[in-house]
């Protein structure tokens, strides 16, 4: 994910079919699940989408922490704050990194 921001996906432009089929041929893939709930999060404001790739996610990674903080903004797009903190709880648990992306969303934590 080159220069760009770690929680977008990468190429953006492609089409819902494209981040579908992602998932359809590698159905054990965590990243691809996570790319795809950013997608329908992010584009499409489909949260139950979204989520339920997301889920899918974790489900395949527990400790995948890019997923718990897409979860977390997931939530947060649904006025869910309460259960939203929990996940950017674990996603800097798994992956310090994304402090600043939560921090952005949250203010400071």
């Amino acid at each position: 994910m080159s220069g760009r921001n770690s929680t977008e996906p990468e190429n953006v432009n492609e089409s819902q079919e494209y981040y579908d089929n992602r998932v359809a041929v590698d159905p054990d893939n965590a990243e691809a699940w996570c790319i795809r709930g950013m997608y329908y999060n992010n584009y499409h404001n489909q949260y139950a989408e979204a989520m339920e790739s997301c889920n899918r996610a974790l489900e395949l990674d527990p400790e995948y922490g890019l997923a718990w903080y897409l979860k977390g903004v997931i939530l947060t797009n649904m006025n869910k704050t309460d259960e939203a903190a929990a996940c950017f709880e674990n996603a800097t648990r798994y992956d310090p990194g994304l402090k600043e992306d939560v921090q952005f969303v949250v203010g400071n934590v």
